[in-house]
């Protein structure tokens, strides 16, 4: 039994429009309102530019600065750090999701869905492998954005008596205007697959005029929303997770022993 909290730190950025050193800066004063010991800081979706149509033009090679930079802060802040950026592997382009531990190991993740309203879906890769990482005791699985609408892509699976995963990372730059369908699926995400899922979303305008409220949330396996950010605020939060909660939760409610076997 994994008897160990696991302390996130959510940063709900507003991200300078494809500005990297810009971002950094703002980021690294975030950085400094964390005031405790945590297991992991996540950041919005593309933290460094923005979801930009100019994706090709602001790819780094996986070394980049950016990657660099986060590297950096995981070794300062003795944490894993995860969040996405454009990045050029092999002449092609992907919305890549980083999560850099403070020893300097990588892992990544591909968006497998790209955003069909915009020009994502034209510029940039789909991703095909999913990444559980863990830390501790903990599995998690990390997902970008657009993939939050695909539930057969981010489903949880029950093998050899244990889970794929406990936490669902969904990053973000997700329009106000469409803030109800991102509480309703991350509600949802956490239901059928019997985990906490966390979104993480940035705040402000973007370059093309369109609104980010936030509403980055922590959402209990039964739906019930933990803690959810102020709405239009730029802000760094806290929170801790129980595994404990969580074991007692799948041990009342075994829906995960009835679920139907497939791959993707």
């Amino acid at each position: 039994m994994n008897n160990n909290d696991l302390h996130v730190a959510i940063v709900q950025q507003d991200i300078v429009w494809e500005d990297k050193n810009a971002n950094f800066e703002r980021l690294e004063r975030l950085f400094a309102q964390i005031d405790e010991p945590v297991d992991l800081v996540i950041l919005p979706e593309t933290f460094n530019t923005g979801f930009s149509p100019n994706a090709k033009a602001l790819a780094e090679p996986n070394d980049g600065p950016t990657f660099q930079w986060v590297k950096k802060w995981a070794e300062k802040l003795s944490t894993v750090i995860m969040g996405s950026c454009y990045t050029v592997d092999e002449g092609r382009v992907y919305n890549r999701l980083y999560c850099v531990s403070s020893e300097g190991l990588c892992n990544f993740y591909n968006k497998r869905h790209t955003f069909r309203l915009s020009s994502e879906s034209k510029d940039v890769t789909c991703g095909n492998h999913l990444l559980t990482v863990k830390i501790d005791d903990w599995k998690i699985q990390p997902f970008v954005c657009y993939d939050l609408r695909f539930p057969v892509w981010t489903r949880n699976r029950f093998n050899d008596n244990g889970f794929l995963y406990d936490i669902a990372v969904f990053v973000a730059n997700w329009p106000a205007t469409r803030a109800k369908a991102w509480q309703r699926l991350l509600q949802a995400r956490s239901i059928e697959n019997q985990c906490y899922t966390i979104g993480v979303n940035r705040v402000g305008d973007d370059a093309l005029g369109t609104p980010h409220s936030g509403n980055s949330m922590v959402i209990s396996p039964n739906g019930n929303i933990i803690h959810q950010l102020d709405e239009n605020k730029e802000m760094v939060k806290v929170l801790k997770l129980s595994y404990p909660n969580l074991e007692r939760y799948r041990k009342k409610y075994p829906f995960h022993l009835d679920w139907d076997e497939f791959n993707i």
